[in-house]
């Protein structure tokens, strides 16, 4: 497995070797406190959002996630969490059998 920078990333695996899901994405998610100091557990909504994250609140890690069939009652699914971008990519790659698709938005190619 070839090691890739941590950075934010979006990217999507579409693929028939899985018989539940139509594809596995994976995610830049990080956890937030929202306006009664609970915390959780989003993704981030664009680039500039992942450069404004505040590091004092944790850290920045990667969610693979499947989405289901239609005939499914919900439409998706935590796999897992990593803090490896790599190891993120691998675990949806050998999911659904194919390669990623980057779906990031242009301005994220920088490695932080």
């Amino acid at each position: 497995m070839v090691s890739i920078p941590n950075r934010f990333y979006r990217g999507i695996v579409h693929g028939k070797s899985h018989p539940k899901f139509r594809f596995v994405s994976v995610d830049t998610v990080a956890d937030f406190k929202d306006n009664e100091g609970n915390w959780y557990t989003d993704s981030f909504e664009s680039y500039a959002d992942y450069l404004l994250y505040d590091r004092n609140n944790g850290d920045i890690f990667y969610g693979v996630y499947g989405s289901y069939f239609i005939d499914n009652p919900r439409s998706s699914c935590k796999i897992t969490e990593t803090n490896s971008l790599s190891e993120a990519i691998h675990i949806a790659q050998e999911i659904m059998g194919n390669s990623i698709i980057e779906t990031s938005d242009s301005c994220s190619t920088q490695t932080t």
